[in-house]
């Protein structure tokens, strides 16, 4: 019997009907699949424990890091004992995270890797923080919720909601830059202190980046030693930098150079906690999800994504 595909797809993926036809064409003759769009009602994750449930054989994530976390999320969450692995087509606005594994929109190296069940097993962050849902009470129940590329604290969740606001044909690059400086522009400093096992960093910061990927912010190399399979978080803390400082950096970042400034460290972790004294906003995978305080613990080798 043939194996069940099932391709979960943005819904708003620009040149999505030539899209479909193609996954149709190059996975329908030799497998059976199942392609389904995310609706506002009806997002990644609630798909794909739609199709857990039908017993797939794989996840395609059809999308950005956004769709690519919800489907993440929804597989660990599952229950399921069926251990299945997600595949990528990278066609959000981002794809950072196919960066650090190097996958590319390429259908026949897709279809390659599910004929051979070519794999490669990776980590995922596991973090706990106040949720975006506007309650009257601050000290709410905490939520829980995966990453497998980047989680940051700060200025990226303001500009993660800037770029989800900005017009759907910018370049995605473009996109992302001009988020960012409008970031720095109005983010001012907060005071958080970070904790971990073995060190302590407490300060004025602009972010702190939990990184399992190498990129963000669509191609920025905000982590140059972070390792998808090695259990530990790159953390990136980014202190009372300037908008010419960041702009004086950028072709180090698109190079992958770590940057040498008195603002900026780079530490490694297992697991930390990070508290402030306002709640600071939190970008996970390039979504804003909720605020700290927050506790991230990295597990190891959690994931097969299809290489």
């Amino acid at each position: 019997m043939p194996m069940l595909i099932a391709f979960i797809v943005h819904g708003q993926t620009y040149g999505k009907y030539k899209l479909l036809q193609k996954i149709h064409d190059v996975f329908g003759m030799e497998f059976n699949i199942i392609v389904k769009e995310t609706t506002q009602s009806l997002n990644a994750g609630m798909i794909t424990g739609e199709v857990i449930d039908q017993g797939t054989d794989y996840l395609i994530a059809v999308g950005g890091d956004g769709t690519v976390n919800e489907v993440v999320n929804a597989y660990l969450d599952s229950g399921t004992k069926k251990e299945i692995p997600i595949g990528i087509i990278p066609v959000g606005r981002g794809n950072d995270f196919v960066k650090s594994i190097g996958i590319n929109k390429d259908f026949t190296n897709l279809l390659q890797a599910i004929q051979k069940n070519r794999t490669s097993t990776v980590d995922v962050g596991w973090i706990t923080f106040r949720s975006a849902d506007p309650l009257p009470d601050l000290k709410q129940k905490p939520v829980s919720r995966y990453f497998i590329n980047i989680a940051d604290i700060g200025i990226g969740g303001l500009a993660t909601q800037m770029v989800r606001t900005s017009p759907k044909f910018l370049w995605p690059n473009l996109t992302y830059a001009w988020a960012i400086f409008k970031s720095l522009l109005t983010y001012s400093v907060e005071k958080v202190s970070v904790t971990d096992p073995e060190w302590k960093y407490q300060g004025s910061v602009m972010s702190v980046c939990m990184a399992n990927g190498k990129y963000f912010g669509s191609g920025l190399c905000i982590a140059p030693e972070a390792e998808l399979n090695d259990g530990i978080a790159e953390i990136v803390i980014i202190g009372n930098v300037g908008i010419w400082d960041y702009l004086s950096k950028i072709p180090m970042l698109k190079n992958g150079k770590k940057i040498k400034h008195p603002e900026i460290l780079y530490k490694k972790s297992i697991s930390c906690t990070i508290e402030s004294q306002t709640p600071m906003p939190i970008d996970m995978d390039g979504e804003f999800v909720g605020y700290t305080p927050l506790k991230m613990v990295m597990m190891q080798n959690i994931v097969k994504i299809l290489v």
